[in-house]
């Protein structure tokens, strides 16, 4: 799959509707490494532990397609305000679809 994201029209003639649907590939494969990921605790260490510190995580993985939903559904993942932006974040990774983005349980 060399697509990143898929574009697909469908007509349906007896309605005269046009609809159009946009897909994205690789969301399945992101979301079972996700899965996966959350399994195996401890396999996704924090930056810096080595030196007794912790500068940064990986706490989800969000395929695109899911991240610009979570935008039209009202999640304000793109604020402006980077504490704002947080905390929508942890609102979205509470939904059914953004614990399927966790990486670590």
């Amino acid at each position: 799959m060399d697509e990143v994201f898929k574009s697909e029209l469908h007509y349906q003639e007896h309605t005269g509707v046009l609809t159009h649907r946009l897909t994205q590939p690789t969301e399945d494969i992101i979301l079972r490494r996700n899965y996966e990921l959350r399994k195996n605790p401890g396999v996704i260490q924090d930056l810096g532990k080595q030196s007794n510190g912790t500068f940064g995580r990986q706490l989800a993985s969000i395929p695109q397609i899911m991240y610009d939903e979570a935008i039209r559904d009202g999640f304000g993942l793109n604020s402006g305000d980077a504490e704002h932006r947080s905390k929508e974040l942890f609102r979205y990774l509470k939904t059914e679809k953004g614990k399927k983005c966790l990486v670590q349980g």
